[in-house]
């Protein structure tokens, strides 16, 4: 039996979304990795890949992901909704590239005595190897996708880092004109990132596994550039691609609505 009040990062909004069907906080969970992509100096400065940071990223990744799953286990958690992702770039002594990697969301527990009478009798929503889902949608994002017959599987993501060669910038010294190979670097790296989004979402759930994938909803690309300094060596700019991948509600789940929920138009009004 619990003794204290779950913390949770949900805001009023989501937290009475998720309460009203039956859903409770069951703690924030956190998962980390600070990992070391090797030295600046055995890099070779060109305008491609960076595939020592990009293999680095996708790594440290997992093990904050994986870390953040075996708390929410530790909770007794049926999945994590509201996950977002802190990542940060270091240039330690010796050139070394460091990144680090934090994953931070709210475990969550369906709580039948607390649900509706209608969705009393509600299944279990983990994943079928008994692991809990994993979402960076909304707590209310999250009651919509149960209403329409969808539920959350995993966090889908994938990275690229492309470095830019500063050299390059010579040619175009008094005069303005399109730098075609850094144009073309930015479209490589985004269509590489969300490539390997799909490609390491579906070698987790190929085609015919329970849980294989419908789909991925609110799929953003991210970019962020850093370096570019004398002291923090060439520019690099990285594309993260991330969504909520999503398979069907079993049929018989309550929690579906018999006609599909009527999308609105939202305008924030503190903006």
């Amino acid at each position: 039996m619990r003794t204290s009040p779950a913390l949770s990062d949900l805001s009023v909004t989501e937290f009475l979304a998720l309460s009203r069907m039956g859903f409770l906080p069951h703690g924030i969970v956190i998962g980390s990795a600070i990992y070391s992509a090797g030295s600046q100096y055995d890099w070779q400065v060109a305008t491609r890949e960076v595939t020592v940071l990009s293999e680095a990223m996708r790594t440290a990744r997992h093990l904050a992901m994986s870390r953040m799953r075996e708390q929410a286990v530790a909770l007794h958690a049926e999945g994590v909704v509201g996950v977002h992702l802190e990542v940060e770039h270091h240039l330690w002594r010796g050139a070394r590239q460091v990144a680090k990697f934090v994953a931070i969301g709210t475990a969550i527990g369906f709580d039948p005595s607390h649900a509706p009478a209608e969705f009393a009798r509600s299944p279990w929503l983990r994943l079928s190897r008994g692991q809990p889902f994993m979402s960076d949608l909304s707590g209310a994002d999250f009651v919509t996708l149960l209403r329409a017959g969808y539920r959350p599987v995993s966090v889908a993501m994938g990275t690229c880092v492309y470095g830019l060669d500063p050299r390059e910038l010579r040619a175009y010294r008094g005069r303005d004109a399109e730098i075609a190979s850094y144009t073309q670097a930015f479209f490589d790296a985004r269509e590489t990132a969300m490539a390997r989004l799909q490609r390491d979402l579906f070698a987790e759930f190929p085609p015919g596994d329970p849980d294989s994938p419908a789909g991925i909803v609110g799929m953003t690309v991210r970019e962020s550039t850093y370096g570019g300094q004398a002291s923090q060596g060439p520019p690099i700019v990285e594309f993260t691609a991330i969504g909520t991948a999503v398979a069907q509600l079993h049929p018989q789940d309550p929690r579906r609505s018999r006609e599909h929920p009527r999308p609105h138009i939202v305008i924030p009004l503190d903006r």
